[in-house]
């Protein structure tokens, strides 16, 4: 059962996410001459998440550990 949604972000600065590419610009399924800079993210556990949500504060914060609730 689904309980909650919760928002997570990559951390890519604690990760080093530094490789970037440029890729093509689609438009109509059609590769155009414009790019576009992406970022391949690391494969890390490294996350912010967001424990200020509103709708979901109560089931949010049974999951935090203690040391990071004093942050």
């Amino acid at each position: 059962d689904i309980i909650c949604v919760v928002n997570l972000q990559h951390n890519c600065l604690d990760s080093q996410c530094t490789d970037i590419h440029q890729k093509l610009v689609r438009q109509e399924w059609i590769d155009t001459s414009r790019t576009q800079a992406t970022v391949k993210h690391q494969s890390t556990l490294n996350f912010f998440l967001n424990v200020y949500s509103i709708h979901n504060y109560n089931h949010i914060q049974h999951i935090v550990p203690d040391m990071l609730r004093d942050m």
